[in-house]
């Protein structure tokens, strides 16, 4: 299945505002009036935004694995022993894991208490913009790829989102968040 297309959008200052409805039943629009002045001009980095969500899920008892799909850093290792090694690291540099991850993978997967459903977080960058508000950077946005294995785990019942802070998660998940520390006791 092919990635699906995002329809243009009316702009109003600070605000996206949809003029049909969105492809995705899940967030999956970086919408910058969502975010504060001090948040986007922080220049966070999508490791940080990673970390910051992991450590929110744990004061939830939320089992979240981060997935190194696209094998960056297993890749990182590698080239870094070699080069240490004094290999040459040129025919390394296009190395991938295989296909034992499906393309588009989700950076986080856990699983809700007591329901047992899954949960699959794609993670991005937030934009990054100066003092005066100008954008430094875009926000990262989803793959077709990615966004597909969201919708299709969509479909099967998981709870999916594209997250861009740790505060789109509480945003986007609530109570299921309550719910899952109050199951696990």
């Amino acid at each position: 299945m092919m990635g699906r297309v995002q329809k243009r959008r009316a702009r109003k200052p600070g605000r996206d505002i949809p003029l049909e409805p969105e492809p995705y039943p899940f967030p999956w629009i970086f919408r910058p009036s969502n975010y504060s002045d001090l948040y986007l001009m922080s220049c966070v980095p999508e490791s940080q935004v990673q970390h910051d969500i992991i450590s929110l899920l744990k004061t939830y008892r939320i089992d979240a694995v981060p997935i190194d799909a696209g094998g960056r850093r297993s890749r990182g290792v590698m080239m870094g022993a070699a080069k240490a090694a004094g290999i040459s690291i040129g025919k390394l540099a296009n190395f991938k894991t295989g296909r034992a991850i499906p393309s588009g993978f989700a950076d986080l997967e856990a699983t809700l208490a007591p329901s047992g459903r899954s949960l699959y977080i794609e993670v991005k960058a937030p934009a990054w913009c100066d003092q005066g508000k100008r954008f430094l950077r875009t926000a990262g946005a989803a793959s077709p790829e990615q966004l597909d294995f969201l919708h299709e785990k969509h479909k099967r019942g998981a709870v999916v989102l594209v997250a861009w802070s740790a505060n789109d998660v509480v945003e986007f998940l609530g109570p299921l968040l309550v719910e899952n520390r109050k199951a696990l006791g």
